[in-house]
This record gives C-alpha cells, sequence and structure tokens, in this order.
C-alpha cells in the first residue's frame, strides 16, 4: 500500500454548557492514497457447517458445496487457502494436513471435488473451528487472514465459555464474516463472533443466494491490504472514554475490546482495512464534574492516533476538543453525523425489541416494535431494512408506523431481520470532508424547511437533515 495514508477525522459539536459532563463525536478512520503493491500473501479459510441439521431440508448442504466451490474459484493464483468441515469437531477438508496451500488450477480443481463429498452429519462447535482457523493463519505473519463461517444451527456442542475464550485468543489475528443459513441459527451467536472478529454478519433467506454471497465475500476480502490497524484512544486527567461504538460499516459496541495500554489510553484493533476504505465510530468522552469550564479556547477532551502500520503512513493524532459558552442555543445543537447514527441505534433496538416480543408470543408488542422500525427505516430511506421487514409484516402506514404481522412469516425471514442489526443497516456513505467548525460568535442556522437551529456552518440540518441553503419551506 505504497503511498497510502491512514486518517482520522473527527466530526462534534464542541460547544459545551456549564454543567455538560458529556461529549459525543464521530470519528472517520480512512485509508486513502494511490494504487500500492498488494500484501505479500492472502489468505482464506472456509468454515462450513457439516452438522446433522444441514441436511434438512436437503439444499442446505447442497447450496453450502456449491457456495464453497464458487469461493474456490474465484480464488487468484498465490492466495493460500483452506476447506474446514465443522461439526462438533473441525475436520481438514482440503488439503488433508493441517496448512494452508497456494491457489492454483490444480488445488482449485482438487479442493471442489473434495467440497463435493462433504456430508452433514455431527454436532455444532463454532469455537473448535475458529480455533483450526487460528492454526491455519499462525505462522503466516503479515498476510491479510479472513474467515467465512456458515452455519444453520446453535452452538451446541461447546460451552458458551469456550467460544468466548477462542475468540478472545482469535481477536486482531483474522478477520471473519459469519453467515446464517435455514431457521436454527442463533443472531446472537454470529453478532459476538464478528463483533470480536470485526467482520460482518448476515444471513441468506434464499439457499439458491448463498453462491452469490460467497462470491462477493470472497472479492470483498481480497481487497484488503492492511492485515490490521490498531486505533490508540487516550483521555485526559479530567475526562474518560464511556463508549467507543464502530456505527458504519457494520454496527457494534467495541468499548470492552479496548485494552488498556499506559495511563488514560487504550488500544482497539479495528481489523483489516482496504486501501479507500472509510469507518465511522461513535465514541462519548465523559467530563469530571469538577472540570473548571474555559470559555476562551478550545480544550483537548481526548485524542486518537493510529499504532505504527507496517505499508502506511499516519496522518497524525487527531483530537476531540470542548469549548464552553454562554450562548444558550449552540448547546443543544447535535452535529448531523451524531444524530443520523443515534437514529440508526434506534432502529436496530426497534428491529430487537420485536424479535424479542415475537419470541414471547407477544404479537401486538412485536407489531408495535417493528411499526416503530418501519417508521424509522422510512425516514431514513432504509430500503434495505424494509425489504426485509416487508418478509414478516404488512406495512399499512409506513409514517405513523402501523403494520401488521405475516401470519405465515417464516422464521429464517424473522432472523434475517434481527441479524441485520450488526449488517449494513444503514446507507454505504462515502468518506466525507471535516465539517465546518462555527467560530464562537457565529449565529446558528435556520432550517427553511423545519424552521429548527443548526450550527453555523453546517450543511445539513440537525433535525430534519435538508440540505441547508437548499431546503424549501
Amino acid at each position: 500500500m505504497s503511498g497510502a495514508e491512514l486518517s482520522i477525522e473527527v466530526h462534534q459539536q464542541k460547544f459545551l454548557a456549564e454543567g455538560d459532563t458529556a461529549m459525543h463525536a464521530i470519528l472517520t478512520v480512512s485509508a486513502r492514497g494511490g494504487p500500492g503493491p498488494r500484501p505479500a500473501t492472502a489468505a482464506e479459510v472456509l468454515l462450513v457447517d457439516c452438522s446433522s441439521s444441514m441436511r434438512h431440508p436437503h439444499t442446505k448442504i447442497e447450496e453450502a458445496k456449491r457456495a464453497a466451490a464458487a469461493a474456490i474459484d474465484v480464488l487468484p493464483d498465490g492466495v493460500l487457502f483452506a476447506v474446514v468441515r465443522g461439526t462438533e469437531l473441525a475436520t481438514m477438508v482440503y488439503p488433508h494436513d493441517n496448512r494452508l496451500v497456494a491457489a492454483s488450477a490444480a488445488t482449485r480443481s482438487a479442493a471442489r471435488q473434495e467440497v463435493a463429498h462433504l456430508a452433514a452429519y455431527g454436532g455444532t462447535a463454532m469455537g473448535r473451528w475458529l480455533d483450526r482457523a487460528k492454526e491455519l493463519f499462525a505462522g503466516h505473519t503479515g498476510a491479510v487472514c479472513h474467515a467465512i463461517l456458515l452455519t444453520d444451527g446453535k452452538n451446541q456442542s461447546e460451552t458458551h465459555e469456550a467460544l468466548v475464550a477462542v475468540l478472545d485468543s482469535c481477536e486482531g489475528l483474522f478477520v471473519c464474516d459469519a453467515r446464517g443459513v435455514g431457521d436454527g441459527w442463533v443472531p446472537d451467536e454470529l453478532a459476538e463472533i464478528v463483533k470480536v472478529l470485526r467482520g460482518g454478519a448476515d444471513s441468506v433467506v434464499e439457499d439458491r443466494k448463498l453462491t452469490g454471497d460467497f462470491r462477493e465475500l470472497i472479492g470483498a476480502a481480497l481487497t484488503k491490504v492492511l492485515p490490521e490497524v490498531r486505533l490508540r484512544v487516550g483521555t485526559m486527567g479530567y475526562s474518560s472514554l464511556r463508549f467507543v461504538k464502530q456505527v458504519r460499516p457494520h454496527e457494534y459496541d467495541l468499548t470492552d475490546r479496548c485494552r488498556p495500554d499506559g495511563d488514560g489510553e487504550l488500544v482497539l484493533s479495528l481489523g483489516s482495512f482496504a486501501d479507500g476504505e472509510s469507518r465511522d465510530y461513535h465514541v462519548r468522552v465523559d467530563l469530571d464534574p469538577k472540570l473548571e469550564p474555559r470559555y476562551d479556547e478550545d480544550r483537548q477532551l481526548a485524542w486518537a492516533d493510529f499504532e505504527p502500520v507496517a505499508g502506511a503512513r499516519t496522518a497524525g493524532p487527531a483530537t476531540v476538543v470542548g469549548r464552553w459558552t454562554h450562548d444558550p442555543v449552540q448547546p443543544t445543537l447535535v452535529h448531523p453525523m451524531v444524530l443520523q447514527y443515534t437514529a440508526q441505534a434506534q432502529l436496530a433496538e426497534a428491529l430487537t425489541a420485536g424479535g424479542d416480543a415475537l419470541a414471547a408470543n407477544r404479537a401486538e408488542d412485536a407489531e408495535r416494535a417493528w411499526g416503530t422500525a418501519v417508521r424509522l427505516a422510512t425516514e431514513q430511506g432504509n430500503e434495505e431494512i424494509l425489504d426485509r421487514l416487508r418478509r414478516v409484516v404488512d406495512i399499512v402506514d409506513a409514517g405513523a408506523g402501523q403494520v401488521r404481522l405475516h401470519p405465515d412469516a417464516g422464521l429464517s425471514a424473522i432472523l434475517n431481520v434481527l441479524i441485520s442489526r450488526v449488517s449494513r443497516i444503514g446507507p454505504a456513505t462515502p468518506a466525507r470532508e471535516p465539517e465546518p467548525q462555527p467560530a464562537a460568535d457565529e449565529p446558528p442556522v435556520t432550517c427553511p424547511k423545519c424552521h429548527k437551529l443548526s450550527p453555523a456552518g453546517a450543511r445539513f440540518c440537525s433535525t430534519c437533515q435538508a440540505t441547508l441553503g437548499e431546503a424549501t419551506a
């Protein structure tokens, strides 16, 4: 990735009123630069569930085999790979010994032949599958390592504590994307796996679409050129980090994945990055209530910087600041990006609440929660979530959030709604230029559409997201 640069942009509304003790900000982490060489190696491991439940219906195991073969087919020559059969054990399918092999016409053909003979019988122990992936990736330091985990069932052949221990040992070593198929898998299990391993989780409602999904996952993985990017976050003696959440492209709370390293400093692995990729992280910094306000200048509340990354330059630290003001309006304004991701979190909560209610046989509560999700998704223009919800509800009035449950909605469609809370539930947005920071004496701007106030210099309304200067009443 020669010539590329890692950078951090801070998006925040910095003004505080006396007595304010919280500051929210969005950190956009980006890798930009001209085309550079690919890393020395890329490595891929396919973890295919072959437990007994994959036999019912028979299309599941057949489509899983087709998907694995398709993924093998798109591996470029030289990429290291292996295929693992997942049951209560993690058995090598190809190659037969515990190692990775370089992709070539001959090895791809041999791997496809082995995959064609996969049979479904046995239990499910995903921690053992992931541990085998870790073993296979060991010794390939500097390679971009990626795994795909496909399952249709619960992790019933090992304890949850065993899975957690394996995940902790794998963190930072490789990225894993997870896919659920059928109606027996558990969204929370996949969400936990991809949170720790910084991948994405989703499901495939129609088995026949699994092949295309696997091809896309392999294609995306092969664009990664930095094996791991680590973020160092520091606070001051008068501040502390309340949370850090990845909010784009996947959404999960990473606060408990931060590792203390120095006085008031934390290190967080962000996973692998592609050239041109950007991600957003929502942070909240809490202030000591006894902190003396400073009205005449910005005060540093926290900072973020990168650990050294081989093959890339870093742009230097970015700071989260605060400035106290006597203006009664400025501290009440919310930065548009903070507002956007707060709304996205509300949508995810509504999706989860609907699933919880349905699982408890509270149909009216499920309709109420998913009605709220429909209303929020409509307001946010999130057609992906609306498409998923339409499989389980009839939308009576999207604006009012009125829906009716489909009496024959399949469980796989319901699971597809629930897993969307950690998949790409928000519209993909490109890296943005930093929002202009208003001077303390500049007045806020009135939106001509909703007549609410936004910070001076803002391009979008903090309330309705209309483009300021172009909205019409």
